[in-house]
């Protein structure tokens, strides 16, 4: 049981380490910009983040829980999420920004 622990204390941060070494840097055929499409989903509409031809974030709905009600919405979202990844910033999003977001669509 001890080893087991061991095991997995060592081997997950080294495989994750591995995971993330090979794609830093990495440039794919399709360029390396950030491009957010938005797509429908059940219920309303969600936005996918894409690095090239890499799917680097697929949001179907806010939190996990409903979609976004119009496309608009889910684009607006989206453009945000890639605004941050190009300044470096994490990609989520707090709920005042995506109030923010929303308020900026006119919606």
């Amino acid at each position: 049981m001890k080893l087991m622990f061991i095991m997995i204390k060592i081997g997950v941060p080294a495989v994750m380490a591995v995971c993330l070494s090979c794609c830093s840097g990495h440039t794919a055929g399709g360029g390396n910009e950030l491009k957010c499409r938005v797509m429908e989903v059940e219920g309303g509409y969600g936005y996918v983040v894409l690095h090239g031809a890499d799917t680097l974030i697929y949001q179907p709905a806010l939190s996990g829980r409903l979609p976004f009600a119009t496309k608009v919405e889910a684009l607006a979202a989206g453009r945000l999420v890639c605004r941050k990844l190009a300044d470096g910033q994490a990609p989520a999003l707090s709920r005042e920004e995506v109030e923010s977001c929303l308020t900026d669509t006119g919606l």
